[in-house]
């Protein structure tokens, strides 16, 4: 009887070990975001970024970044996101040396830095970084783990994962989650892609990644629904207010700063698809997508 009381107190204290290790974890995780500063753009062009720095006459986008881990020409306001895109040399030779300038920027405030470009994702030409988990794995222990020791407000996003199925996504994410045990993984990042008119899979999407989150925030660091002008319009109406009520997704940013896309096909300013995404905002009642220089001009 006396061993199995001193088996139970202490699986009872492994236990309370663990609670208190959970606690403290989270208790470190970053604070939510205002919804004001949670809307980002990706891009590769420098001076594209340069076209949604307009948070004077109502934008609300306010970070960046570019699958890189520095800014090149940005000459933006914006928080730039340092990304390690992959295990490779060309990513990691840089890494170190990038995050270290972008944690003394501010060094009161928080450096978030975001990792694995898609490493789920190994069809030829789309982008993706294409890594095993237990690659994955040990390279973030190698490269991003360290840069908890710069400051005490450094933030460390997991892989960011496609929307794909079996094997793939969260899938992959959820496995990484497991096999990563004790890594500071302070974020998930996801992707997701598909018609702008299933809203609804987009947020029962977002709902499987809570699962795999467990109860860390959420960055959507790969927006992209696929319509028409409207639909897309449509869409970005009834999601961004969702994600902006949502107090766990903290950031997410369409895809992207590009020709056709948020940038017009001339490359001379704002697509309409990018105005209302950078200007949508509530107001009065209800919603804007205009500048405040246009809402004045329609008053007078």
């Amino acid at each position: 009887m006396q061993f199995l009381l001193l088996t139970l107190c202490l699986a009872l204290l492994a236990a309370a070990r663990t609670i208190t290790g959970e606690i403290r974890t989270a208790a470190a995780a970053p604070k939510e975001d205002p919804p004001s500063r949670r809307r980002g753009v990706a891009y590769n062009n420098p001076p594209f970024a340069n076209y949604f720095d307009v948070m004077n006459s109502g934008g609300q986008v306010s970070w960046s970044y570019n699958w890189a881990s520095r800014p090149t020409e940005q000459h933006t306001s914006f928080e730039f996101i340092p990304m390690l895109w992959s295990n490779q040399d060309s990513s990691t030779s840089k890494w170190w040396d990038s995050i270290k300038d972008a944690g003394g920027i501010f060094k009161d405030n928080p450096t978030h830095l975001l990792a694995f470009n898609e490493p789920d994702n190994c069809r030829m030409g789309s982008g993706g970084a294409c890594m095993s988990v237990s690659d994955s794995v040990a390279a973030w222990r190698q490269h991003m783990e360290p840069a908890k020791t710069l400051k005490e407000k450094m933030y460390l996003g997991s892989p960011a994962v496609t929307n794909g199925g079996t094997g793939m996504g969260l899938d992959w994410l959820g496995q990484f989650v497991k096999e990563c045990a004790g890594c500071n993984i302070d974020f998930i990042c996801i992707h997701w892609y598909d018609k702008a008119n299933n809203v609804q899979y987009f947020k029962d999407h977002i709902n499987r990644a809570r699962d795999v989150a467990g109860g860390r925030p959420i960055w959507i660091t790969e927006l992209g629904p696929q319509g028409t002008d409207a639909e897309i319009k449509s869409f970005l109406d009834q999601v961004i207010p969702w994600m902006e009520d949502s107090g766990d997704i903290h950031r997410y940013a369409y895809f992207m700063a590009r020709e056709g896309l948020l940038v017009n096909n001339q490359g001379t300013g704002l697509s309409d698809i990018g105005s209302h995404f950078t200007y949508w905002r509530r107001a009065n009642g209800g919603f804007t997508t205009k500048s405040n220089s246009t809402i004045v001009a329609a008053k007078l």
